[in-house]
């Protein structure tokens, strides 16, 4: 019985630190990041058939082998926890359109210059009137339909105080500034986002120009590959107007 909770255990572990391995490996160049997702697609059914079985292998364990029930349990967590990577991926690609470029100018939005000759698969360009992929609508369609919510940040202050808000801003959001300065009257910020278990790099574009006696913010947030970003180039962009809000107030 030992040696079968043995295998059982160890089998588990080994497809949970496949799905885990699975991004860090994509980061670190071993393979691309189509394997590294590929991998996680993989290896969903095999990982909750472990976590079943480790389960099982727990209960037989505390029967006749208590002394190391703590293994299977162990597996049984590991697999688990593995298991849900793939669904709360799947629940997320079904909850939002497959798009990965989010502005809040559709007819002018800000350009991205300082990350266009990164590495990337998704041209700087913004295609907004281009079809969504899985949709009838476009992208900026798909875009208003799902985030309805997003748009430009108005505030009562000169360019560049309210470029320097945005700047703080993106800095305590952890991301790399890669250009930072005035563009005619008014101001332009662009910077990177880069995930931390992938490595997937988005570029972040706060363009900022006069309005009245105040400042509009346009924002834009795009990822340079992959098709779909499961909602993070929304979520990036809402999580900014959020701190802008209240940094500017």
């Amino acid at each position: 019985m030992r040696i079968v909770i043995w295998l059982v255990s160890l089998g588990a572990i080994a497809i949970a630190l496949a799905i885990a391995l699975s991004g860090p490996g994509t980061r670190l160049g071993i393979w691309e990041y189509g394997t590294g997702l590929g991998i996680i697609r993989q290896a969903a059914l095999p990982a909750m058939i472990a976590a079943g079985v480790s389960v099982a292998a727990f209960v037989a364990a505390m029967i006749g082998a208590r002394s190391m029930a703590i293994v299977p349990l162990l597996a049984a967590l590991m697999a688990g926890a593995a298991a849900m990577v793939p669904v709360k991926m799947k629940q997320a690609v079904d909850a939002n359109p497959f798009i990965h470029d989010i502005t809040t100018d559709f007819e002018n939005p800000p350009q991205i210059l300082a990350g266009a000759e990164e590495e990337r698969k998704n041209p700087p360009d913004y295609v907004g009137a281009e079809p969504a992929p899985r949709s009838e609508l476009t992208i900026a369609e798909a875009q208003q339909e799902a985030f309805p919510d997003i748009g430009p940040i108005v505030v009562g202050l000169p360019v560049e105080e309210a470029a320097a808000i945005a700047t703080d801003v993106i800095k305590a959001m952890g991301m790399e500034l890669l250009r930072d300065g005035p563009v005619g009257e008014g101001w332009a910020i662009e910077a990177a986002d880069t995930s931390l278990w992938f490595g997937f790099v988005d570029d972040f574009v706060v363009r900022v120009t006069p309005d009245g006696d105040g400042a509009r913010l346009d924002i834009r947030s795009k990822s340079r590959v992959g098709v779909s970003d499961l909602g993070a180039n929304a979520a990036r962009v809402r999580e900014f107007s959020e701190q802008y809000s209240a940094a500017a107030t």
